[in-house]
């Protein structure tokens, strides 16, 4: 490219229209170097890797599963935590579901054997009143059957207030401590079921493996990378236009792209202009350029049969009518 480029300056100098116009074509034209998007994927949790499941080189689609951590301890984690929540479920349809009907009659019963007591106290106490106001009793045994009354009716009272309780059902304070406890035991069963899935390392778009960077059996900590996807259908190329020839260069003008050893050029379009200037990078050839203080312009590249590789030179000419792509 470099004596291309010096022959065509030669011709230029000999005068020949022609020339010219190749000369003219050629300015146009900025070189830049062919670079992919990449995106370094790991795991946000540390663990032992269990699987690889792709290559250097392969293609892989959005969704797809790239690697694996070891999410033993997580599992049985997660059969614990279900069998909370079950059990908070189970509490809860119990109170829900109120007493069962011979809870109910027993307690019915019991009622009904407590005031047969506390009657028959009564009515003993009455006699023993009797009896002592003609002397023919003690004050010992009426306070000992004053003793018992009292006490078969505090027995009849207890029983009650559990047939009322029986009756009533649960408490809203208790259903709600009770749903609560349901609540908790789910939202841990779902914070295990998402570290389990984190535990898997999962392409989020389509792209090529660029490489893989860890093997079955490591371990791994949060944040170490594992793959590199790279968008090789749609590369991108930073080329350096001078101050001056700015004009009519816009975001969403059209650009057409040529690489050496491939005769057929591919279409882009300019992504973003830079606010900034710089001086021209070294690696650019023309000692022309190289003094002069350029804006930095990335091209994106449409380059859907991936003919293009990272790292090759590019050389860029823009739409001279400056309409933006469509």
């Amino acid at each position: 490219m470099i004596k291309k480029w010096a022959a065509v300056l030669l011709l230029g100098a000999g005068g020949t229209a022609g020339c010219h116009a190749v000369s003219a074509e050629i300015e146009e034209r900025y070189q830049g170097v062919v670079e992919f998007d990449e995106r370094v994927l790991g795991f946000e949790l540390p663990g032992r890797v269990s699987s690889v499941g792709t290559v250097r080189g392969a293609i892989a689609h959005a969704g797809q599963n790239l690697a694996a951590l070891d999410a033993e301890l997580e599992t049985t984690m997660r059969a614990a935590r279900t069998s909370d929540q079950e059990a908070a479920e189970a509490s809860l349809a119990l109170l829900k579901a109120g007493s069962r009907g011979e809870q109910i009659r027993s307690m019915q019963a019991q009622l009904r054997a407590a005031r047969a007591s506390e009657d028959l106290l009564r009515k003993n106490l009455e006699r023993e009143r009797a009896l002592r106001a003609r002397n023919a009793s003690t004050d010992a045994a009426v306070e000992d059957l004053e003793g018992r009354l009292e006490q078969a009716v505090g027995e009849r009272q207890s029983v009650e207030q559990r047939l009322m309780e029986l009756l009533k059902g649960a408490r809203t304070e208790e259903r709600a401590a009770a749903e609560a406890r349901v609540g908790a035991a789910k939202a841990a069963v779902q914070l295990e079921d998402e570290r389990i899935a984190r535990h898997v390392l999962v392409a989020p778009v389509d792209g090529a493996v660029l490489d893989v960077h860890v093997k079955t059996g490591e371990f791994v900590a949060a944040g170490t990378p594992v793959v590199t996807l790279g968008d090789t259908k749609h590369p991108f190329a930073d080329v350096f236009v001078p101050q001056g020839r700015l004009t009519g260069l816009k975001v969403g003008v059209r650009a057409e792209v040529r690489v050496d050893g491939d005769g057929a050029p591919l279409a882009g379009v300019i992504e973003t202009i830079a606010q900034r200037t710089e001086f021209t990078p070294r690696y650019l050839f023309s000692e022309r350029e190289r003094p002069n203080i350029v804006v930095r312009i990335r091209v994106r590249i449409d380059d859907a049969t991936e003919r293009l590789h990272a790292g090759v030179p590019a050389f860029v000419a823009f739409s001279h009518a400056g309409a933006p792509a469509r």
